[in-house]
């Protein structure tokens, strides 16, 4: 939790700060009395939305507190706006020091163009409010989308018996805050309407209170596979008293491996699924959860890793494992083009296929959100059709 309240703290810090730099530049300038008025309610609005936040995280209502689309707004003016609002206010910042170290003057004596600095002062009381109310409707509009990512999957060791083999690939629902009823259920039919051998869930069923495992077990219960549906632990699952969470899913037997495999036979084929527990993002303790589970490994089975964090794939590929199946990135949430996006910054492995000799690993942009805005990575269920090579 203290590393909320820190967030939150640097949060509140940067409302303030925006205030007080917007409102200075046009107290500096003509625009007028009304300009202020515009700059503190929107201040006003964004503290008072971020206290609202903090609360709800306190008593884990988030959202009965505002409404979805409030939600929205407040974690795109700070998670997006006001980081982007610092670089082009530390530009002028910047370029004002420099001049007056080449001028030689006091900050009083500078003689600044009115018209320039009425119109940065009017730019940066009205974009940065303007943009982030544009990101909230394009992602109240994005909310309840999705597609299906259809994938033809060759690989190297796959047995005869498994050509054309089915997988519905599933991760990240977050079931919560940013999650409707409408996409809750299209989930839940649109999986279902794959017919697929497996429904394999990468992690994250809920977002990060225990309040809404209910609807998370619902819905792997109302989800169909031929052989079954199975599911692994994701980082968001442990916030919220990870024992209860182990122990709630595992009395609801909707098959959480943790620590754990499933044997299933598919056209007479041993299919095996393996997952380790979530135990945290560092690199050798990934390494060492999937190496934890090895030793229930069955030799004469096709092996099928089901691990919420993609960079389980090295150690996957150290122990030959065939397939591995991951979640958490989102794919980045936030993309330009190519690579040029959080996912490619932050991991090794974050969106769709990769391979590594005769081992693959399909990463998922995942099903529901954490943070209410995505761009150029979305929403998706991955349906795997095995092919051999």
């Amino acid at each position: 939790m203290w590393f909320v309240f820190s967030i939150m703290g640097l949060m509140f810090v940067a409302d303030v700060w925006w205030w007080w730099y917007a409102d200075r530049l046009i107290r500096k300038t003509r625009a007028g009395f009304m300009w202020r008025i515009f700059v503190g309610v929107t201040a006003s609005i964004a503290l008072l939305g971020l206290v609202l936040l903090l609360f709800a995280r306190i008593i884990r209502m988030e959202a009965m507190i505002m409404p979805d689309w409030g939600v929205k707004l407040i974690f795109i003016w700070h998670f997006i706006i006001l980081p982007i609002v610092f670089i082009p206010t530390l530009f002028e910042r910047a370029m004002s020091g420099l001049k007056r170290l080449i001028v030689r003057t006091k900050p009083s004596e500078i003689e600044v163009m009115p018209s320039r600095r009425a119109f940065l002062a009017q730019a940066l009381a009205v974009v940065p409010p303007a943009a982030a109310l544009a990101l909230t409707g394009q992602a109240v509009i994005d909310r309840d989308d999705f597609r299906i990512n259809r994938i033809d999957l060759p690989l190297a060791n796959l047995p005869p018996a498994l050509e054309g083999m089915t997988i519905a690939h599933v991760a990240d629902p977050h079931i919560g805050s940013f999650m409707s009823d409408a996409k809750y259920k299209a989930i839940i039919d649109r999986t279902n309407e794959l017919d697929a051998d497996l429904v394999l869930h990468a992690g994250d069923l809920i977002n990060h209170s225990l309040n809404d495992l209910p609807e998370g077990i619902q819905m792997l219960r109302k989800m169909r596979g031929r052989y079954g549906v199975y599911s692994c632990q994701g980082n968001h699952d442990c916030i919220d008293r990870r024992e209860l969470f182990e122990e709630t899913t595992q009395r609801a037997d909707i098959g959480m491996l943790l620590d754990a495999e499933k044997t299933v036979r598919i056209n007479g084929q041993k299919v095996q699924i393996l997952a380790p527990r979530w135990v945290a993002r560092r690199e050798a303790l990934v390494d060492w959860s999937v190496e934890n589970v090895m030793p229930l490994r069955d030799p004469n089975a096709f092996t099928i890793l089901l691990a919420h964090h993609p960079h389980a794939f090295d150690a996957a590929v150290a122990q030959k494992v065939p397939l591995t199946l991951s979640g958490h990135t989102h794919g980045g949430q936030l993309r330009l083009f190519g690579d040029i996006g959080f996912g490619a910054l932050m991991y090794k492995y974050w969106s769709g296929v990769y391979r590594n000799g005769d081992n693959a690993t399909v990463v998922s942009n995942g099903i529901g959100n954490w943070f209410p805005l995505r761009i150029n990575v979305p929403c998706e269920i991955v349906h795997l059709t095995l092919r051999r090579m």
